[in-house]
């Protein structure tokens, strides 16, 4: 822990203030080992939580008026003279050097592989999307060469930064009270759920044709939670024949999001092969593992290694609507197996996969770089 309160700043123009990466796991880790945090992030208003300041930026008016509303966003972080920025979305990248500037060390984060994501945005013409890629990986290249230093989510995506200038910091999840109030397997709804985004690359189709091949019981059900892309995505969900199966909840807060997950029976992760999902771990995995879920899981090599080490659930073909179906069936079939399996991920979880570890990395880059700069000023 620190001895004086340094305050740092973080930035997001895209992501809700209670986001479990920035604010869970980073603001929170920060404000526990004595910095004075701040966030600037969507939000209703002004506020305090546990002991992080929360300042909102507008979430309103789409992309263009979010990249719109970069200066005010700006001029804001600036008039709170931090020792340290923290940057979470690649809009922000230009802030960079003008925030160093005013003398203080700049953190980018990046969540994901920014080309291979712009690759995969349906709302980009096809045709264009290359060159918005190659565009996107020269901002990466950017930062790396301005910030103070990047910390990536995965190895994947640290790959493209210097080494020595990159630290990996993953999104393994923090001690959940959702997890440790979650209510016995055999207690829970018989409930196959999938909370994130609602896209076709997160195979939500799969999901909801799997279904009909799982041939469950009443009441088994599916049960979709998150925002939904493009617009008019749900609009085809509900002309496929599992619909029927389906419970859908829009955008819902971390913490009931959790609360659902922790009372369901199974858990999807289902990336389908584009892109940089083939590499990823995907966060998911860990959340459903952390409140007792058995899971199944798409079948590449690192989230197997995972799931068949922990033996926490089944891998599966993520475009196989049949297999996935007849994984849901498995374990719908074995309740005392599935059950089981939900514990030994818990158990992974609270020994191996858990936020303990990566927080570790987090306070060293952040004591090193404001470490240097007292001695550089103290020179």
């Amino acid at each position: 822990m620190r001895g004086s309160r340094t305050t740092v700043v973080h930035v997001s123009t895209v992501h809700d203030w209670d986001d479990s990466r920035i604010f869970r796991r980073m603001c929170l880790s920060l404000s526990r080992n004595g910095y004075d945090v701040a966030l600037l992030a969507i939000a209703d208003g002004e506020r305090s939580e546990e002991g992080v300041r929360i300042t909102p930026v507008t979430s309103t008016g789409g992309r263009l008026a979010r990249v719109l509303n970069i200066p005010r966003v700006a001029y804001r972080a600036w008039r709170m003279r931090a020792a340290l920025y923290h940057l979470h979305d690649p809009e922000l990248i230009g802030l960079i050097p003008i925030l160093r500037l005013r003398g203080a060390r700049v953190i980018y984060d990046a969540h994901e592989d920014l080309g291979m994501q712009i690759l995969e945005k349906e709302y980009l013409p096809r045709t264009l999307r290359p060159a918005i890629a190659a565009a996107g990986r020269a901002l990466c290249t950017f930062a790396d060469r301005t910030g103070s230093h990047v910390l990536a989510a995965s190895p994947k995506v640290a790959e493209q930064y210097r080494h020595d200038h990159c630290t990996v910091v993953r999104n393994y999840p923090e001690d959940l009270p959702e997890g440790r109030n979650a209510p016995p397997y055999d207690d829970r709804p018989r409930t196959i759920i999938y909370a994130g985004s609602l896209t076709r690359a997160r195979g939500v189709e799969q999901m909801i044709d799997a279904m009909r091949y799982a041939d469950l019981p009443a009441p088994w059900h599916l049960q979709l939670v998150g925002p939904h892309s493009p617009e008019d995505f749900i609009d085809g969900l509900r002309a496929r024949p599992g619909w029927d199966l389906v419970d859908h909840r829009s955008a819902v807060g971390p913490e009931q999001a959790r609360r659902m997950i922790g009372e369901s029976r199974i858990g999807l992760a289902l990336l389908q092969p584009i892109g940089q999902n083939v590499d990823v771990l995907p966060t998911k995995l860990f959340e459903y593992m952390s409140l007792g879920l058995p899971v199944v899981a798409s079948d590449y090599p690192q989230s197997r290694s995972v799931v068949e080490s922990a033996g926490c659930g089944l891998v599966v073909d993520p475009t196989d609507p049949k297999a996935i179906g007849e994984a849901l069936r498995e374990l719908a079939a074995d309740p005392e197996r599935a059950g089981e399996m939900g514990e030994r991920g818990r158990r992974e979880v609270a020994e191996r996969f858990n936020w303990g570890s990566e927080e570790q990395q987090l306070l060293a880059v952040y004591s090193r770089l404001l470490d240097s700069e007292q001695a550089r000023c103290n020179a």
